[in-house]
């Protein structure tokens, strides 16, 4: 009987980003196919992501900064997120279509600021933590 494999979470940035342990960006200057296998899925990751959060933003505005904001703590936030996500899912299934003035605007949402890193040791390590991601997903 194999052993249950435990996965890590990740935050998709940009390429404006430094990669981090927590933030994957993407390769460069891509040298290999695999680190172009790994470019590909984390653009269309990233635009399913976005594509994501502009339709939550559209059905609910207070998590569009024009119609409305959060200002609760950080686990309250988390918890209305929640909601929003399993209410629109269902309306999904119940298949109720967006009114004309609630249509997705494709707005994204920076989850995370850039990083300037002075730290080149922790730097070099975050790289191979991706390298080590692109050799055991993408080859």
């Amino acid at each position: 009987m194999g052993q249950l494999q435990r996965h890590r979470v990740w935050l998709l940035g940009d390429s404006g980003y430094h990669n981090l342990s927590w933030l994957l960006a993407p390769v460069r200057n891509p040298r290999t196919r695999a680190e172009e296998r790994y470019n590909e899925a984390h653009g269309w990751t990233k635009r399913v992501i976005e594509r994501t959060f502009g339709l939550l933003k559209a059905r609910f505005r207070c998590l569009h900064l024009t119609g409305g904001s959060l200002f609760y703590s950080p686990k309250k936030e988390c918890q209305i997120i929640v909601a929003c996500c399993m209410l629109h899912n269902l309306v999904l299934r119940r298949q109720v279509p967006f009114l004309q003035e609630d249509g997705p605007d494709g707005g994204v949402v920076a989850a995370v600021e850039p990083v300037d890193s002075e730290d080149e040791e922790a730097e070099e390590e975050d790289m191979n933590n991706r390298d080590s991601l692109i050799q055991q997903y993408f080859q």
